[in-house]
């Protein structure tokens, strides 16, 4: 008797918990495009420049300033080709300085840039 005890307590607890996982799902409409999408776009350049003395503090500022710019276009971009609407969540920037290379590599001085923009969209409707 002990087991079917358990089986209906497990049973109980499956249909209580339904409830509030069916609370977070919002319902697709008709046509699909009403669920929100989260697009994430990363990206890496490479910024030359001096990555000693006076110049750094402009150049790390650069460097932000493009991944922010980019950030800025991303929206644009994504309503000129599948969103409807789009609303900017998050954007990350990591810049690094490139490390001491011998000169035969002939690497230049300057910034590894990275970052990743996170943006959330409601898609346009199909044709």
């Amino acid at each position: 008797m002990l087991p079917l005890k358990y089986c209906l307590l497990a049973a109980t607890a499956a249909v209580l918990l339904v409830g509030p996982v069916a609370a977070q799902t919002a319902p697709a409409g008709a046509d699909g495009q009403s669920t929100p999408v989260r697009i994430q776009t990363n990206l890496t350049f490479f910024l030359p420049g001096a990555v000693s003395g006076d110049e750094l503090p402009q150049k790390i500022d650069q460097a932000r300033k493009i991944v922010y710019q980019l950030a800025m276009r991303e929206c644009e971009t994504l309503r000129s080709t599948i969103a409807r609407d789009c609303k900017l969540e998050s954007v990350n920037s990591n810049i690094r300085q490139s490390e001491s290379r011998p000169q035969q590599l002939q690497q230049p001085q300057g910034y590894h840039v990275s970052g990743s923009i996170q943006s959330l969209i409601s898609l346009k409707p199909q044709p």
